[in-house]
């Protein structure tokens, strides 16, 4: 066996480095989703650091002050307030680094390289110090009971200008049932957006399904972050939200996202995509989007529309907020501060509780999303030992 295949075979490409060739297998490794997007984006930022600023190409060239140059670079970023990165994303825990780590990790499991020249302490020692995200939102209650106002009162409106008659999805718009599920789920349920909405980057996340839901057991079923299929509480509110949201929209099957998108766009493409699977000629799914539109087609021959994006479901929430006049320090409540201030009530009454409802794999993660409020009860504690004494 010759040195390039105990290296890794770089194929019949002369223009592909060692280097790259251990990146690309890295990504085959991984399966599509965000870590695996986020890991090309890291990997390829730093083979063109290597590359351009150390000379380095191949992998027996690296060495431990290649990677201490790097976290060198990393912190000037860092404090560059012109750019983008941040101290969150670049020190020792955060994305950066730790991809990068990961990445000489599995080189050294593959037997490219013999040791890892990110681990060394005078590596990590020389990564920007981050003490935390202080900017971290929770919905306030006062915030989002308003909201869910506002879009009851919606609803309410919806009913009002039908005469209350109406009962099904030709006669009601479902579009304000939906925007209050969508709070609803967000507000009491814990889950995260990547679970609920569809992420373009992963294929396997193409949004919460009506197969998920089960309204009578108040259960719907989600990929987690660990990737497998993990059960997520219904209370009430959210059952309540979901049924009425259900009887108007109507799904045509159960493989209909719980939240389609209503980009016009996206749903012509879903047409185009379904009937040329069935046979259609071009000119017939052409004439038959001017003679119908995209959405009659789509339910007519029951082709599930893409799902809201995670995206789609900010900007919703940003266009919401802004309808209703309601902000936390200029900021409109985001998706994820709705599992943050739920596990936060949570983790004050039970943290075991606050544990099995975020699906947190340890209640140290759990204390660790928490700690403030964890200082908030032990401070009460030390106060109540003091006015015994």
């Amino acid at each position: 066996m010759d040195d390039s295949e105990e290296r890794g075979d770089r194929g019949n490409d002369p223009g592909v480095t060692d280097l790259e060739t251990a990146v690309r297998a890295r990504l085959d490794a991984l399966d599509a989703g965000n870590y695996r997007a986020n890991t090309e984006l890291v990997l390829g930022e730093f083979v063109a650091f290597l590359r351009e600023e150390r000379g380095v190409d191949d992998l027996e060239e690296l060495t431990v002050l290649d990677c201490r140059r790097y976290a060198q670079y990393l912190r000037s970023r860092a404090s560059d307030p012109e750019e983008t990165l941040s101290a969150a994303s670049t020190h020792a825990n955060g994305p950066y680094f730790t991809i990068v780590r990961a990445f000489l990790s599995w080189c050294v499991d593959d037997e490219r390289l013999d040791a890892n020249p990110a681990r060394p302490n005078r590596v990590r020692d020389a990564l920007p110090e981050y003490h935390g995200n202080r900017d971290r939102q929770f919905w306030p209650p006062e915030a989002r009971d308003a909201l869910l106002d506002a879009l009851v009162e919606r609803v309410r409106a919806e009913l009002d200008t039908r005469q209350g008659h109406a009962t099904n999805r030709d006669e009601l718009d479902p579009t304000p049932f939906r925007d209050r599920a969508i709070v609803a789920v967000l507000a009491f349920t814990g889950v995260r957006g990547a679970e609920v909405f569809a992420d373009p980057r992963d294929e396997h996340r193409d949004g919460l399904r009506w197969a998920d839901v089960d309204l009578d057991r108040g259960v719907a079923r989600v990929l987690g972050k660990t990737r497998e299929r993990q059960s997520v509480a219904l209370t009430d509110k959210v059952v309540d939200a979901l049924d009425r949201y259900q009887r108007v929209l109507a799904p045509p099957t159960d493989e209909w996202p719980v939240f389609p998108t209503r980009h016009r766009p996206s749903l012509s493409g879903a047409v185009r995509d379904g009937l040329e699977e069935r046979g259609w000629s071009e000119a017939e799914i052409e004439a038959a989007l001017d003679e119908h539109g995209s959405t009659e087609l789509l339910r007519h021959h029951e082709i599930a529309p893409p799902a809201l994006s995670k995206n789609g479901a900010r900007n919703l929430m940003q266009r919401l907020c802004e309808s209703a006049g309601i902000d936390v320090d200029g900021e409109y409540l985001k998706p994820h501060g709705g599992r943050r201030a739920l596990g936060d009530r949570l983790y004050a009454a039970d943290a075991e509780l606050a544990q099995e409802t975020l699906r947190h794999e340890s209640i140290e993660t759990t204390h660790d999303a928490y700690r403030e409020q964890n200082a908030v009860e032990r401070r009460e504690r030390i106060e109540d030992v003091l006015d015994g004494e």
